[in-house]
């Protein structure tokens, strides 16, 4: 499986990375997660998937967050 969706270290949201680069930065607070350290929460062997994933994770965390 060649796209992996990743919790990003510092701010927890998910992000999708290739797994033939291994590392990604985050957009939205720019920390550089690479694979081997950020948590996997699952493979995925198109980019569009995970993708679809990233999204719906990042729309759940966004409901349950309080506002500042």
């Amino acid at each position: 499986m060649r796209y992996a969706v990743v919790e990003c270290l510092v701010c927890g949201r998910y992000l999708a990375v290739d797994s033939k680069i291994g590392y990604r930065k985050c957009p939205y607070c720019g920390y550089v997660n690479k694979l081997g350290v950020s948590r996997i929460v699952k493979r995925f062997k198109s980019p569009r998937e995970a993708s679809e994933l990233v999204r719906v994770l990042n729309a759940k965390d966004e409901e349950f967050k309080p506002l500042a």
